[in-house]
């Protein structure tokens, strides 16, 4: 039920935008939950948090 997005401020609140605009087309309402994880010189997370997970299943 969540989605990850991972980026510039601006582009991942513009992808926040165009979901909720994409769902308001088909559905009468829209429930938005938004947690944001600022870390200064963290680039990438997702991709390194995915190898680490593969790392470990492959063990």
């Amino acid at each position: 039920m969540f989605t990850s997005v991972e980026g510039d401020w601006d582009e991942v609140m513009d992808v926040v935008r165009r979901a909720v605009a994409a769902v308001e087309e088909r559905a009468p309402r829209v429930s938005l939950v938004l947690k944001a994880d600022i870390r200064p010189g963290v680039t990438d997370g997702l991709t390194s948090k995915v190898e680490t997970i593969e790392r470990h299943l492959a063990q």
